[in-house]
């Protein structure tokens, strides 16, 4: 057997968590399956109908042998995921500036691209999770696929935060990397450029529409939360608690003291927020994992994906205070309070035209968060692709429910 890749061992995180959440679960569901022929048993829609064929008399043996067959199978899954011989082969391209620990990457000098001196496009990631989920596998990266249809992505890459970034908060990312950034990219051509941002990356690249609209042609914005009033699910569950009892400052204060001992708020803070938004999530894709063959490609795009997400980066205090404080507890975005590049965002004084696309499925970024940014904007256009948050970018209908559209709109 191979042996387990170093950078997986202990993933994914925080991975006690996962473990404990499935167990929980299905010891949950045990306990409740002598109720399961109740007329009032909470089913989630559509598996009503389905249970009632088994029958009122349930074998509680035969549950607890079927539970215990998905926990085996989530341990093998994720044994195949840490042991995979999968690598990411895909070497960054050149870096035309710098500053700090952010870079600007070219990708129109990647061997894919059909014209390296093609139309500018400023790429704008997400700050929490590495960049290359624009670029992560060959037939699963659009920064080349545009590349290949004669555009010229120049993805800003902010790097895992260093000295320079110690003392950054959204404010100082966005004068001290992301203006700066698009200054360096319109200068190539002497004219506006069109800007994309994905997640988060398209709320900060909208905030730069509103209050430095000078260099920008045209907006995209992939996922791009905005509107964290919903207090649906767990994270919103989350969310009303923390605004409550002066919950806003426990969490600043929370934050300050992580910074304080790790000099930046830890990966695992954000891993663990991902982690509850859905808790058996891990468990079922890992059970996913082991029914698939390993040298397969579906297999291989799993690990790819995997690998992705566990290979997140801390952030600094400030950032970390405004994101997790700032939006989603106090929804300043929303709220018309959020303060960036030196003033309050008012979506309604973006002028370039816009695309948003927000995903039916995504549970990072649901409707409810995301499609408040586009209906803000005045003739903003709204794609609401049947994907996920990272469906969008990288699965298997992203080129036809995203990227053609996106490739569409930048002509």
């Amino acid at each position: 057997m191979v042996q387990p890749a170093p950078q997986r061992v202990g993933q994914p995180s925080p991975l006690v968590f996962h473990l404990g959440a499935a167990l929980a679960a299905y010891s949950q569901a045990l306990l409740a399956a002598p109720r399961a022929d109740c007329a009032s048993f909470p089913w989630v829609d559509g598996l009503g109908e389905l249970a009632a064929r088994l029958g009122p008399d349930l074998d509680r043996i035969e549950i607890a042998c079927e539970l215990a067959s998905r926990l085996r199978e989530t341990i093998e899954g994720l044994e195949i995921w840490q042991s995979h011989p999968y690598r990411r082969t895909l070497e960054d391209p050149p870096a035309i500036w710098s500053e700090g620990c952010s870079r600007l990457l070219d990708f129109g000098q990647v061997s894919e691209a059909s014209n390296p001196e093609g139309e500018p496009l400023l790429i704008v990631p997400s700050l929490i999770n590495r960049s290359y989920i624009l670029d992560l596998a060959p037939g699963r990266s659009l920064l080349r696929w545009l590349a290949g249809r004669g555009f010229r992505p120049l993805m800003l890459d902010w790097g895992a935060p260093g000295l320079a970034e110690a003392g950054f908060g959204l404010e100082e990312y966005g004068a001290c990397r992301l203006a700066p950034a698009l200054a360096h990219v319109a200068a190539l051509t002497g004219r506006p450029v069109p800007a994309i941002g994905y997640c988060m990356g398209g709320t900060l690249a909208a905030g730069l529409a509103a209050r430095r609209p000078e260099g920008l042609s045209r907006l995209v914005t992939i996922g791009a939360p905005w509107d964290f009033a919903s207090t649906d699910g767990l994270a919103g569950t989350l969310r009303a608690m923390m605004r409550s009892d002066g919950g806003a400052e426990k969490a600043q204060a929370f934050l300050r003291a992580l910074a304080d001992a790790f000099g930046f708020v830890p990966v695992a803070v954000f891993q663990m927020l991902f982690a509850l938004i859905n808790p058996l999530q891990t468990a079922l894709k890992f059970q996913k994992l082991a029914r698939m063959a390993p040298d397969g490609a579906g297999a291989q795009f799993f690990v790819a994906l995997e690998d992705w997400l566990a290979d997140g980066v801390p952030m600094p205090c400030g950032a970390a205070q405004d994101l997790l404080v700032g939006w989603q507890v106090e929804n300043r975005t929303a709220m018309g309070r959020w303060d960036f590049l030196g003033g309050p965002v008012q979506l309604d004084k973006i002028e370039v035209p816009v695309l948003s696309f927000c995903g039916r499925s995504d549970s990072i970024a649901p409707p409810s968060l995301s499609e408040a940014l586009p209906c803000a904007i005045p003739d903003a256009r709204l794609i609401r692709p049947r994907t996920g948050h990272v469906g969008m970018v990288v699965g298997s209908g992203a080129r036809t429910a995203v990227w053609q559209h996106l490739a569409q709109f930048l002509v």
